[in-house]
């Protein structure tokens, strides 16, 4: 047996032995992408939306979503969506988030207070207003949508404050802003679509060169700003890492090896004084995409591996995904998804069954059943129909 197989295996029952601590049944895949509901969506749709194979999903409040915005949201506006909430009654999706964006506009500054006052109003305001709904957590996205508020280059004050500087600014920001949460929701549950593994190639690289390493890259100074969410939330607080690169994933060495990225190696990028809290209150979560193995992106979709399937062939890989995701997290899994919609029964061939049987073979311990591999290897040969 050749040793790169060997040691995967190896590799693949020690993580294991740490996955199946947690039972299958609390395994949740939860819903959230362009179709992603208001209140008033969920009040005239929910017996319909909880037959999708959910446990939960993530929803935005109808008048505002975006925690920083600089100038106070105005609770008079949210009086509705809270009405709305409190009379849901949820039958299947007992784990939901509501949706909180961290994407300020060009006039960002992380020095400046008064705008800081304004986003921990809103980020109240906006938890405050979900928990009617009796929410499992809050989904935070800290993807910038407008301003880049993590790209060291491009902040207001870059020319008069280093690099260092800044970096301490954003950490005790995300202290702040988990206070905030917590004000409203104690030990609330965070998901963020990645978390310090983000940065996982930069794990064995000196501190010096990683911090070179992150001061020229557009994402240099989100991992101190989330460092600084797991310092100021309490011992009752848990975090997920949603692990967004497992869109691409073609394989299950992926998924083993993003785990213990998640569960160890990103350790050795935290201070030493939070390493414990980190074990402790961070779950390795795992990311599914729609439109990824479906070929449903665009533009240029002919770029996507699954342009190359069939339908039957589609569902089965995303069927290899669902299940190994569901191996691989610690708890939480979320299904993202741009051009379909759930709720409208706008969806492809094969995605619900693929869903379905992954979910089933988990529940009841029995393998997948078959490897994916092959058949990637193969798609990725086929010329471009067509042609």
């Amino acid at each position: 047996m050749p040793i790169k197989t060997v040691c995967l295996i190896a590799f693949m029952i020690a993580a294991s032995s740490v996955m199946a601590q947690v039972p299958p049944a609390q395994k949740k895949l939860i819903e959230y992408g362009w179709d992603v509901p208001t209140p008033a969506q969920m009040r005239d749709m929910l017996p319909d939306m909880e037959k999708r194979p959910f446990d939960g999903l993530i929803f935005r409040l109808d008048k505002g979503f975006n925690a920083f915005e600089t100038k106070p949201l105005d609770p008079k506006l949210f009086a509705d969506d809270e009405r709305i909430l409190r009379g849901l009654k949820f039958d299947r999706f007992t784990h939901n988030f509501v949706l909180v964006w961290g994407s300020p506009h060009a006039d960002w500054d992380w020095f400046d207070d008064t705008q800081w006052q304004a986003v921990e109003h809103n980020a109240r305001l906006l938890v405050r207003t979900a928990m009617a709904a009796r929410i499992k957590g809050i989904c935070f996205d800290p993807e910038p949508y407008d301003f880049e508020l993590w790209n060291y280059s491009k902040q207001p004050r870059a020319k008069e404050r280093s690099f260092s500087e800044y970096r301490v600014q954003v950490r005790f920001r995300g202290k702040q802003l988990m206070r905030a949460f917590e004000k409203v929701m104690p030990g609330a549950l965070i998901l963020t679509f990645f978390h310090v593994s983000l940065i996982g190639n930069l794990a064995d690289l000196p501190e010096d060169r990683r911090e070179a390493e992150l001061q020229k890259g557009g994402w240099g100074l989100m991992p101190d700003f989330l460092i600084g969410m797991l310092e100021g939330a309490s011992a009752r607080a848990r975090f997920i890492d949603g692990n967004e690169t497992a869109y691409y994933y073609t394989s299950r060495e992926q998924y083993f090896r993003a785990y213990h990225t998640m569960r160890q190696r990103v350790l050795q990028m935290l201070p030493e004084n939070l390493r414990m809290k980190y074990t402790r209150q961070v779950q390795a979560g795992n990311a599914l995409y729609v439109d990824q193995n479906f070929a449903l992106r665009q533009p240029n979709t002919e770029r996507c591996l699954s342009f190359r399937m069939t339908p039957e062939e589609r569902a089965k890989w995303f069927e290899h995904n669902t299940y190994w995701a569901l191996y691989t997290t610690d708890e939480y899994v979320w299904c993202y998804s741009e051009r379909m919609n759930w709720w409208k029964n706008q969806t492809p061939p094969g995605l619900d069954e693929s869903i379905v049987s992954a979910r089933r073979k988990i529940r009841e311990g029995q393998p997948l059943g078959f490897d994916i591999e092959p058949l990637v290897a193969e798609a990725g040969k086929r010329p471009l129909p067509g042609k």
